[in-house]
């Protein structure tokens, strides 16, 4: 190694003894690491000390990777198996294997010191493979498969809403029902909006559109659809310990089913969505998500309170490797509601972040299947489909 190398390796080693014994000094979380030389694309091991025995471990924590220029990357450590009593506790992850120079390191979402890292180029074409790869390298274990992350940090602009799929049952002759879903983000972190006003760079547009099809009938028609455009804040406000919500969506939602006249149906609402998410060791994790909205505008159906109420109470268990139950809860206010459950089961290996394919199975009954029936009550219907959201 050369002398400029070494000194720069030097320098940055005392900056980075500096922070922490600054972060020891006040709360917050106390992150170090083996040696601050790495390689992307390859295996970061980071030690975590917590701020005290109260805090929870999280399952995972984000390290944000800061250049000079600016631009910025997060990447997701997976937490070793630890007492929960231990004080320090260890996690891993890959590095991107573009996130090259002298990066700045810090957690992102909770108050902690800040590291140096001097990230070199992969050694081999071989050590960017390694990043799709299950193993990170010879002698590192396997990381622990991802649990289910509604707001990972590093989620592309275009991503997942809701669940996807089409299903299909025979309830009063074949039918099937589809949903495709997505959502965009307006700015990134390093857009001049976000810079100004940061809370711009969680502003979505968000889509949904679900639909009912007549497969038995002559013409095969669609029964009815419903479209729901939206605009909404979502972000983290907490680590997941105590009472307070993991996560916290709100904003502004139409729907409607596109007809006019006596068919027409359309509501807009204002809405908010806190949600809580508990981590199990077995590899299983609880998410409650309920979403609260008030009516805005419903004067093609004004009392579709009484049968789908001011909540949609929203539920999901399981694995992402195995099976994984979803369900979703309206009650109205004068006692009318419905339910649907969804179960599925991984198919293929994941495509990105939550895409995939599994087999799919969706149980619904109670009243407004459709928005054009949400005051009509139909027998329980079973269907079994595939999905790529779920």
């Amino acid at each position: 190694m050369n002398r400029p190398l070494r000194l720069v390796r030097t320098v940055l080693a005392v900056v980075s003894l500096g922070l922490a014994a600054a972060a020891q000094a006040a709360p917050g979380w106390l992150i170090a690491v083996p040696d601050e030389a790495v390689r992307g694309g390859e295996t970061l091991e980071l030690e975590a000390v917590r701020p005290d025995a109260a805090t929870p471990w999280p399952e995972t924590l984000h390290l944000r990777l800061l250049r000079a220029d600016g631009g910025e990357e997060v990447v997701a450590l997976y937490g070793a198996e630890a007492p929960a009593a231990a004080p320090r506790r260890s996690y891993g992850g890959r590095l991107p294997a573009l996130a090259l120079g002298v990066l700045r390191a810090e957690l992102a979402g909770l108050p902690s010191n800040r590291l140096a890292l001097i990230v070199a180029a992969p050694a081999s074409a071989d050590a960017i493979a390694r990043m799709s790869s299950p193993l990170a390298g010879d002698g590192v274990a396997p990381l622990p498969p991802a649990r289910f992350d509604p707001l990972p940090d590093d989620e592309p602009a275009l991503s997942a809403n809701e669940p996807m799929y089409i299903v299909a049952g025979a309830r009063d002759g074949l039918d099937a029902r589809f949903q495709l879903s997505f959502k965009y983000r307006l700015f990134d972190a390093r857009s001049l909006p976000a810079r100004l006003a940061p809370a711009l760079g969680h502003l979505h547009f968000g889509y949904t559109q679900t639909s009912l099809w007549d497969l038995h009938g002559e013409s095969k028609p669609f029964r009815d659809t419903s479209y729901r455009p939206s605009l909404f804040w979502q972000g983290r406000i907490g680590s997941g310990g105590g009472l307070a919500p993991s996560f916290l969506r709100g904003g502004y939602e139409h729907e409607s089913n596109g007809r006019d006249g006596e068919r027409s149906r359309s509501i807009d609402t204002l809405f908010v969505q806190p949600a809580w998410r508990k981590d199990f060791a077995d590899g299983r994790t609880l998410l409650f998500a309920p979403k609260f909205h008030a009516y805005l505008e419903r004067d093609d159906n004004p009392d579709i309170g009484r049968y789908r109420g001011y909540a949609d109470w929203l539920l999901r268990y399981g694995d992402e490797a195995g099976w994984v139950l979803s369900a979703r809860l309206r009650r109205g206010s004068s006692g009318h509601g419905s339910a649907q459950l969804d179960l599925s089961h991984p198919l293929r290996d994941p495509l990105f972040s939550r895409v995939g394919g599994f087999f799919h199975v969706q149980l619904f009954s109670g009243y407004g299947e459709t928005l054009l029936d949400y005051d009509v009550k139909r027998d329980p219907q079973l269907r079994i489909g595939f999905s790529i959201v779920r």
